[in-house]
């Protein structure tokens, strides 16, 4: 597994806190390579939490990604955890980065989508294209 090139660490940093103070309900985003590891955190994470998140994360799209293949399913575009009083919502941001945002409250998983998908957008492009990588479902 590659680990994604860095854009400038500020850049990440400001977009990750954009979006936790633009959406109410938002409490934490993490940025994490697809393997698990956290690359940048919004500004209330402790190193510990990130990690953790992060690794959350990537567990939980592996088991999406060999449900999708395993089921014929396509792509996993995003996925979205609803517990009792947290939302968490993870999306590819790029071919080797994810974006983890948890949500408190849980908010409606329809009012969260656009705001989580734009700034995994945003990641991605910030990251840049990286290599392709064998296994990845990119060859084609």
């Amino acid at each position: 597994m590659t680990q994604p090139a860095l854009a400038p660490a500020n850049e990440l940093h400001r977009m990750l806190d954009d979006l936790v103070e633009r959406v109410p309900a938002a409490e934490l985003a993490v940025l994490t390579s697809a393997d698990g590891l956290s690359l940048v955190a919004s500004g209330a994470v402790s190193a510990e939490t990130g990690e953790v998140v992060a690794a959350t994360a990537s567990g939980l799209h592996a088991l999406a990604v060999a449900a999708g293949e395993q089921l014929c399913g396509g792509t996993t575009l995003r996925l979205i955890v609803e517990m009792e009083h947290v939302l968490l919502a993870i999306e590819p941001a790029g071919r080797d980065a994810l974006l983890a945002v948890a949500f408190t409250g849980a908010p409606d998983p329809a009012e969260v989508n656009g705001p989580v998908t734009e700034t995994a957008e945003r990641a991605a492009r910030a990251l840049g294209p990286g290599p392709r990588r064998a296994g990845s479902g990119d060859e084609r």
